[in-house]
């Protein structure tokens, strides 16, 4: 159990000096503020008497069966220590590594308790701090249990291979150097999920294999940045994409460091397993591809008119203004003549920008804004189906007939760059830079981005890493590097390009070219129909008003 630790006033002891110097060293680089002092009851060290007495919280750990989980209630500034003897280092090293479960760069300071000869203790200090490396702890000090007589603590590089440091301490000495500041060629591991146009892999005309992409543009300079080397354990294939869980397989496993794979965070994973994602690359979100509405024809534009209340309101409007000037005529004035004249001007000017706009910028169907609007339109969105349970519970039961779900991604990814306007399709904000640059060539767009229908409303697009992976925080750092210099922007515009010349995009313009053609029969057909509908209203109108006029002539003859 956790215990806080009584911090006493240290006893006069012969090697007081060297011990408390070592202590303030600790405190001046490490600046931690607690302290976890993992105890065993079968050896006593000198840590019990020279605790600081400093603001730090102190905390100490005695149960060896169930070691604690930090991260979630202390997680920052941690010092870590411990006395043991050999034959307890692997369990000792196993608690430590679960308590400080993806805090792992935590400072951890060890030391031997026991009379070992120096041979037998050199061979002890490579065993444990060999562990501790494969544990992924790199910031791992053993300090010998003749420390306070001769100074001597153990410590190890780890690029690019494994090398014990047997150290004399010195107060100039930096007891946790930055280890991941140059890898000296060390591989990292990693995959391409050739999923367009995050990784592009392309099988070259002399059989070799070369990938490009944003996503592995991003993993060629930053392992430049760490002086290290990339390597494929799997080699890659130009018609396979891996599934999000095949990603995670190759990580959990240990096959695969950090995986070339952009991945929107999923609220189904596990709150264990949320870990597996990296700081995210792309803030954005997962939504839907539509076609872009089209242009109604002459009778639809027609019909639309005449159903509309407010055109009917208008000639009424009109009718009421036209007989009210011809009472007025009958006064003879000179302004009324020109005020019909205006407004005949105005009618006129009125219907002329009707006809402009209309060539300008037709008029199209209704624009779709939800999924019941997308169900009434008739529009299926083709989509993967292992993504399927990603989407919200409503759009999976209510709107399920609105998806055709794909089993292989180069179905979905054939009909989507080739601009099939047949159908809409799921893509993330991410993807949808490259559609949207591939447009800016075209006449006029074909697909626009909807933000009412989404998978997604908030989608953090982030890399997959191993388990407690080593270069985590670097990774993080360089991630904000190349955000502030804008090149993760750059990179996806230039995506387009490079899928152009990998042969995986079309290039030229695929929008539909209007040309000028001569009119119809069947227009002119039309438009004789309208003219003898109007025609046979006015003939109903006049007869109307004659029978009206004879009505009143008889009445007033009686």
């Amino acid at each position: 159990m956790w215990q806080q630790v009584l911090l006493a006033e240290t006893p006069n002891w012969s090697h007081l000096d060297v011990l408390q110097q070592f202590w303030t060293h600790l405190r001046m680089e490490v600046g931690y503020r607690t302290l976890l002092h993992y105890r065993l009851g079968s050896c006593d060290c000198w840590f019990d008497d020279v605790l600081g007495t400093d603001n730090s919280t102190a905390l100490m750990w005695n149960n060896q069966t169930y070691p604690h989980y930090l991260r979630h209630r202390q997680d920052a500034d941690i010092l870590a220590v411990s006395c043991l003897r050999f034959q307890q280092y692997q369990e000792v090293l196993l608690a430590l590594s679960a308590m400080l479960d993806q805090i792992r760069s935590t400072p951890v300071v060890l030391q031997l308790c026991g009379d070992e000869d120096s041979n037998r203790e050199l061979n002890s200090a490579r065993l444990m701090l060999k562990q501790s490396q494969d544990l992924k702890m790199p910031n791992v000090v053993l300090l010998s249990w003749k420390f306070v007589t001769s100074g001597t603590l153990y410590s190890y590089e780890m690029f690019p291979e494994f090398k014990l440091q047997t150290l004399v301490y010195q107060a100039y000495r930096t007891l946790f150097p930055y280890k991941l500041g140059n890898l000296q060629g060390y591989p990292i591991r990693t995959i391409p999920d050739n999923s367009e146009p995050h990784t592009i892999v392309q099988k070259m005309w002399n059989g070799s294999i070369t990938i490009k992409g944003p996503v592995w543009q991003l993993m060629v300079e930053f392992v430049k940045h760490l002086n290290g080397t990339l390597q494929l354990p799997i080699q890659p294939h130009p018609e396979r994409s891996f599934k999000l869980v095949e990603i995670l397989d190759l990580v959990r496993n240990q096959t695969v460091d950090i995986a070339a794979s952009l991945r929107p965070y999923s609220v189904h994973v596990q709150r264990s397993s949320t870990h597996i994602y990296g700081f995210p690359m792309m803030v954005g979100n997962w939504c839907a591809m539509l076609p872009t509405e089209r242009v109604i024809g002459s009778h639809e534009a027609l019909t639309r008119l005449m159903e509309s209340p407010w055109t009917w309101l208008v000639l009424l409007l009109l009718y009421g203004l036209h007989r009210f000037l011809v009472l007025k005529t009958r006064l003879r004035s000179s302004l009324v003549h020109l005020t019909k004249l205006l407004i005949n001007l105005a009618l006129i000017c009125f219907l002329q920008a009707q006809l402009s706009a209309y060539f300008i910028g037709p008029q199209k169907v209704n624009h779709i804004a939800n999924m019941q609007q997308l169900e009434e339109s008739g529009l299926k969105i083709r989509g993967m189906r292992s993504e399927f349970m990603e989407y919200p519970i409503d759009m999976r039961i209510r709107h399920a007939s609105s998806f055709l779900l794909h089993d292989v991604f180069f179905d979905l990814a054939q009909y989507r760059n080739s601009f099939n306007t047949s159908y809409g399709y799921t893509v993330t904000s991410a993807k949808w830079q490259l559609y949207k640059e591939a447009q800016r060539h075209f006449r006029r767009p074909l697909f626009r981005y909807s933000e009412d229908i989404c998978v997604q409303k908030l989608s953090l697009f982030s890399l997959i890493l191993q388990d407690n992976c080593l270069y985590r925080h670097e990774n993080k750092r360089f991630i904000l590097r190349l955000h502030e210099a804008g090149l993760i922007y750059l990179w996806y515009r230039r995506s387009y390009y490079v899928m152009v010349t990998a042969g995986r995009f079309p290039i030229g313009d695929l929008s539909t070219v209007h040309q000028a053609q001569p009119i119809r029969w069947s227009e002119w057909q039309y438009v004789v129909l309208l003219y003898g509908v109007g025609l046979l209203f006015s003939v109903l109108v006049f007869v109307i008003e004659l029978t009206v006029h004879y009505v009143n002539v008889c009445l007033n003859n009686l």
